[in-house]
C-alpha cells in the first residue's frame, strides 16, 4: 500500500466510491428481497404499501429483484470489464426511482412508495457520478 503522502493514493477514488455505492445498491435490494420472499406480509405492513389480497406479486417481485441484484456482483469486481453491465445497473435503479415517483404523483401509489423513489434516485445519482468520475479516471489496468 502507498504511503499516506504518495499521490497516486488519491488515483482512482472513484473506482473504489462505485463499487461501495454498487454494494450499497445490493444491500439495500437485500433488505427487501429477503422479506419479500420469506414474509410478504411482514413487508407489506413495514413497508406501507398496503395489505392485498394475496402476497404472491410481493414475492414475484422480491424474486425478479434478486436475478437482477445478482448482477451487481460483476460490476463490483470489475465495473470496466463489465461495463454494460455497469451503466445498466445505475439507468435501472433511475429508471426505478422515476416509476416510483410517478406513480406517487399520477397513479395513487401508497405513500410507503416515496422512501423507494427517494432511495433509487438518490442512490442512482451517486452511483452515475461516480461512473463519470471512474469514466473519466480511465481503467487503471490500462497503462496510460
Amino acid at each position: 500500500m502507498p504511503p499516506a503522502t504518495d499521490p497516486r493514493r488519491y488515483e482512482y477514488r472513484a473506482l473504489h466510491w462505485f463499487r461501495r455505492l454498487v454494494g450499497l445498491g445490493l444491500a439495500l435490494n437485500l433488505l427487501f428481497i429477503v422479506p419479500g420472499l420469506l414474509a410478504p406480509r411482514l413487508l407489506e405492513a413495514w413497508a406501507a404499501v398496503g395489505i392485498t389480497n394475496t402476497p404472491h406479486w410481493l414475492q414475484n417481485t422480491a424474486l425478479l429483484l434478486a436475478i437482477i441484484t445478482v448482477l451487481y456482483i460483476p460490476v463490483i469486481r470489475d465495473p470496466f470489464r463489465y461495463l454494460f453491465v455497469s451503466v445498466t445497473v445505475v439507468g435501472g435503479r433511475f429508471a426505478a426511482g422515476v416509476l416510483f415517483l410517478f406513480g406517487l404523483l399520477f397513479l395513487d401509489y401508497p405513500q410507503g412508495m416515496l422512501v423507494l423513489a427517494a432511495s433509487d434516485l438518490t442512490l442512482s445519482a451517486l452511483q452515475a457520478l461516480a461512473l463519470q468520475r471512474m469514466l473519466a479516471d480511465g481503467d487503471p489496468r490500462a497503462g496510460w
